[in-house]
């Protein structure tokens, strides 16, 4: 039996309790074309506990936050199927509290300045390596919640 099926527990908690115990886990979506990176980013946050999920598309990306609870969302600028600054309003529509990492492999102050006027939760540049961005996810799945 799994770890929240006893016994003496009936199907009914059972359901509440494991629904209990998703509604913590904290699941990470990545969305990098770069397969390699995707790799990477998902070994990493896998050792920090995350639950994490890595798609190469946008289109995907918008089904998959949909479908299911995402804590934190972190996009690559160049993603495939859709440019990043149409992803990012999509997805504030559907999930206005949920935080979005935007990442880059090449900084321009005009890049900057966009991902800022999108209001990303963090820009991380690749080339920084990973322990910032693992702050950053961390600092988004954690912080309150804010209701809008």
């Amino acid at each position: 039996m799994g770890p929240f099926c006893t016994e003496k527990i009936s199907l009914g908690t059972t359901i509440v309790r494991v629904l209990l115990s998703m509604e913590k886990e904290k699941r990470i979506l990545i969305v990098e074309p770069d397969t390699k990176m995707a790799e990477k980013l998902y070994q990493v946050l896998r050792k920090e506990k995350y639950v994490v999920l890595t798609i190469g598309k946008a289109s995907e990306a918008i089904r998959n936050i949909q479908q299911e609870h995402v804590s934190a969302l972190i996009l690559d600028v160049d993603v495939k199927d859709m440019p990043w600054d149409e992803v990012v309003p999509i997805v504030k529509g559907m999930a206005p509290a949920l935080p979005i990492i935007m990442t880059a492999s090449n900084n321009t102050p005009e890049l900057e300045a966009n991902i800022l006027r999108h209001k990303a939760f963090y820009y991380h540049v690749k080339s920084f390596g990973t322990d910032e961005l693992i702050l950053a996810v961390r600092n988004a799945v954690h912080r309150p919640a804010i209701h809008t």
